[in-house]
């Protein structure tokens, strides 16, 4: 609760660039909370399917080359 009064504190300051520093960190996070930043699309297969690729590529010549 101390941390939201000094954050209160900070927004209210007398100094301009503190007060200017955590008006536009309230800003931001008044527009990160508004968005849908919570909706998270999960990663599907065909994302990762070049990167499984080249792994493989990868895995295949350090098994052929020590082979």
């Amino acid at each position: 609760m101390n941390k939201v009064n000094q954050f209160q504190q900070n927004i209210n300051s007398e100094d301009p660039f503190i007060k200017s520093l955590y008006s536009d960190l309230n800003e931001r996070i008044n527009a990160y909370e508004q968005e849908d930043a919570m909706k998270v699309d999960k990663m599907k297969w065909k994302d990762a399917t070049g990167s499984i690729f080249f792994m493989l590529l990868i895995i295949g010549y350090l098994v052929y080359a020590l082979v």
